[in-house]
């Protein structure tokens, strides 16, 4: 006789917990965060998969760099990586220098566009090895 008391009280305490949260209003969910964008680039001697977060503008905007040096598939190693940006309605090029991450061949920078347009990204890769420009298109900035 014990047990069943028990065993109703534990169930009417579960109930009306159950019953409880019902009337709770539900966690307002904070703003997804946009997918990254991601794209993978060659010139004859290097590699660039690159990801960053949607352009907007005025709203700085990651960019996380992988390089490869396709000659013998090793990560390019203390390079200067510079981004320079050039809108497409001749607007005036702007310039940023990615640091160098934590783990060998990732850079990372952010650029902060203005104003709303389509506009070109020229990287360019320097280091002991090697010199390589790479000009991109393609990219708009919401």
């Amino acid at each position: 006789m014990m047990r069943s008391s028990m065993t109703a009280l534990v169930l009417m305490i579960l109930l009306s917990a159950l019953g409880c949260s019902r009337d709770a209003k539900p966690a307002v969910k904070a703003e997804a965060e946009e997918e990254a964008i991601a794209r993978t680039e060659f010139t004859e001697r290097i590699e660039n998969f690159f990801e960053y977060e949607p352009l907007k503008k005025g709203k700085p905007s990651q960019f996380r760099i992988h390089l490869t040096d396709l000659s013998d598939g090793s990560p390019v190693e203390q390079a200067e990586v510079t981004l320079t940006v050039r809108g497409k309605a001749g607007e005036s090029a702007e310039q940023t220098k990615a640091k160098i991450g934590k783990v060998m061949g990732i850079y990372v920078t952010e650029l902060n566009i203005a104003k709303p347009g389509d506009y070109d990204i020229e990287f360019h890769i320097k280091n002991n090895k090697l010199d390589e420009r790479l000009p991109l298109t393609d990219f708009k900035v919401e």
